[in-house]
């Protein structure tokens, strides 16, 4: 996979990317290899496993442990889905800011009611 975005990293969390199942087992186990060596493990039930617009549906494996599945995740604030699409993440973002404009509009509200002295 050269030449090709393989992984976002954020502080603990890692995202691996790769085209093919044979791939992504290939880049799981290569973590693997590399955390042992400065004293880091997989929790293996916090690793989860999305197909982006692939109808393969073969089990996604570290070792013998089957990793689940998943149908969206959210990354840093965005959702991402297994359609490859921004709907879901869309629809979060609305659903985040209309929670935030109505405590605002309550706040503007009850600060009408006060009366300065």
């Amino acid at each position: 996979m050269k030449g090709r975005l393989e992984d976002l990293d954020y502080a603990d969390d890692i995202f691996l990317l790769a085209q093919r199942c044979c791939d992504m087992e290939e880049e799981l186990k290569r973590l693997k290899k590399e955390e042992e060596l400065v004293g880091l493990r997989i929790n293996i039930n916090k690793t989860k496993g999305m197909r982006v617009n692939i109808p393969n549906m073969q089990k996604l494996r570290l070792e013998e442990t089957e990793i689940e599945e998943v149908g969206s995740f959210v990354y840093l604030g965005s959702v991402v889905s297994e359609s490859g699409g921004t709907e879901k993440d869309v629809a979060s973002r609305i659903k985040k800011v209309n929670c935030v404009f109505v405590q605002f509009v309550s706040c503007v509200e009850k600060s009408q009611h006060i009366k300065r002295s």
